[in-house]
């Protein structure tokens, strides 16, 4: 892979997606959260886990857009 194709792949990565999913994760959790009473927001880590859930779901779409694109494009 060479550095145009590098550049072109990390063009994809949508920061503004990465955000947004984070804040719905969030609403996501504190709505279960405050029907079942289960304090998940007291887990230590949960602001790292939260960023792990929303970049791994960034990261997933990153790669079906490029899928797409070489799918229509061949």
């Amino acid at each position: 892979m060479d550095t145009g194709n590098l550049i072109a792949f990390i063009k994809k990565f949508s920061f503004g997606r990465l955000i947004a999913s984070g804040i719905l994760l969030r609403i996501a959790v504190a709505i279960v959260d405050g029907v079942f009473g289960l304090e998940i927001n007291e887990t230590p880590n949960f602001n790292i886990f939260i960023f792990a859930i929303a970049l791994a779901y960034t990261i997933f779409w990153m790669f079906s857009v490029i899928v797409r694109y070489y799918i229509i494009n061949n």
